[in-house]
């Protein structure tokens, strides 16, 4: 909710400093358009990415091109393009269509009230501002996949082997406790700072799976065309009997690192959700109260049964 309320902060402040932009010049007008626009796709997408800064600047370009023949189509573009990181997030073809025509239809219903209440009253301007931010975040009411969630995700349909499985692990558990604080800074500090290592794992082990796959293709050619491998290379691709190649001891340890990553991570908030949930159970207050509450009614009922 927090972030949300923050975006619509964002918004308004976005499409104010967009429309005064317009009227500052080329050289300052534009960067401030630009700065205005990466920082609302950087709210959109609640992380600082190369994607959203890419459609932040890219929203930019489009409302200054667009701005002064269709207000509509330049907010359209603005919106389209900062929230285009989330889109790519949003799980399903309709939902994802639908976050589409969502943040088009409101960016574009946006830049024409925008544009209609230029000239008003600064006080009007304001609350048009408030309007237009909340119609440019109508796309939230489609739910998008968490953005470490859906790395984890990536990741796992690039590798093979039993990390694959670790990783979706993974993935389902950070969009089940995503937004989940934990019971204290410090854990939840500890946290951020294994799901960041998590992720620089996946995608070294990703890395590391398309260096192979690389490798093997260029070796089958070589076989296809009859060439002899270079020189030296047979003694390295051929390990002893019973020893295995650097790079699958090296998969191996990632792999399992991955797994103790996520193993530990599933441990963490199984924890907290148990405490969570026997601190629940303590609080028997509203029970109290109402038994208490119902001793008395009979204790009157029967009272008035026996003057009857």
């Amino acid at each position: 909710m927090l972030r949300k309320v923050a975006f619509v902060a964002a918004a308004a402040l976005a499409l104010g400093l967009a429309s005064l932009g317009l009227g500052l010049g080329p050289v300052p007008g534009s960067l401030l358009l630009v700065a205005a626009a990466v920082l609302l796709a950087v709210a959109a997408s609640g992380a600082l990415t190369s994607l959203a800064v890419a459609g932040g600047a890219l929203g930019a370009l489009a409302f200054g091109v667009a701005g002064a023949a269709s207000p509509a189509a330049a907010g359209a573009a603005l919106a389209g393009l900062c929230f285009a990181e989330r889109s790519v997030r949003v799980r399903g073809r309709s939902a994802r269509l639908l976050h589409i025509a969502t943040a088009l239809a409101g960016g574009a219903l946006a830049g024409s009230l925008t544009a209609a209440f230029g000239a008003a009253s600064l006080a009007l301007r304001g609350v048009a501002l408030v309007v237009s931010a909340v119609l440019v975040a109508l796309p939230f009411l489609v739910d998008a996949d968490d953005p470490v969630a859906h790395a984890l995700d990536g990741a796992a349909g690039e590798i093979t082997g039993p990390a694959r499985a670790s990783l979706r692990e993974g993935a389902e558990l950070r969009r089940t406790v995503a937004g989940e604080e934990l019971l204290d800074r410090r854990a939840a500090r500890q946290a951020r700072a294994t799901w960041a290592s998590l992720l620089r794992l996946a995608e070294a082990r990703a890395r590391l799976e398309r260096t192979l796959a690389v490798g093997r293709a260029a070796r089958e050619r070589q076989a296809s065309r009859g060439e002899p491998p270079p020189a030296g290379a047979s003694a390295a691709e051929a390990p002893p009997a019973g020893a295995r190649a650097p790079a699958e001891a090296v998969i191996g340890k990632v792999d399992a690192r991955i797994a103790d990553h996520v193993a530990a991570l599933t441990r963490a908030y199984t924890a907290v959700s148990a405490a969570r949930a026997a601190e629940a159970s303590l609080d028997d207050a509203a029970l109290v109260g109402v038994e208490t509450m119902g001793d008395s009614l009979e204790q009157v009922s029967k009272t008035m049964v026996e003057e009857v």
